[in-house]
């Protein structure tokens, strides 16, 4: 099945727009993207309480993303699909040793967060162990 290529004028589509811009009147004063405080959606992102549950959703999920594949099927007509494995086989030899590289960090990195894990699950086991203890010995007196 062959593509069609629909022409596109671009210069009426930016002529579309200047005039939807006039239409709403915006102008150079107002906020750009530097202007916007991002502050909100970084509080979604970030907390200063710690959640066990939480990290044990996000460590299951860096170890389900540590590993990165190379090779992805190529998509497309068959001049395109030709020429991107061409384009593949001229990069393998600088492609391979790079992923295997972030995938031996990728590695580190997911065993580090679950020995992390693994000892704050042991910290609270301890503390719960010993604040038992506690609240014993305070009910003997």
């Amino acid at each position: 099945m062959a593509e069609q290529i629909i022409p596109v004028d671009v210069e009426k589509i930016m002529e579309e727009i200047r005039q939807e811009i006039k239409e709403k009147g915006y102008n150079d004063s107002m906020l750009s993207f530097r202007d916007v405080d991002g502050s909100e959606q970084l509080k979604e992102l970030t907390s200063d309480v710690f959640d066990l549950g939480e990290m044990e959703r996000v460590v299951q999920q860096m170890n389900m993303r540590s590993h990165v594949e190379w090779y992805h099927p190529v998509e497309g007509s068959a001049f395109a699909n030709f020429f991107k494995k061409v384009i593949r086989r001229l990069c393998r030899f600088m492609l391979i040793p790079i992923v295997d590289h972030q995938n031996a960090y990728n590695s580190s990195a997911a065993q580090s967060m679950n020995q992390a894990l693994s000892y704050i699950k042991e910290q609270q086991k301890i503390i719960a162990n010993l604040e038992e203890r506690i609240k014993v010995l305070e009910d003997k007196k």
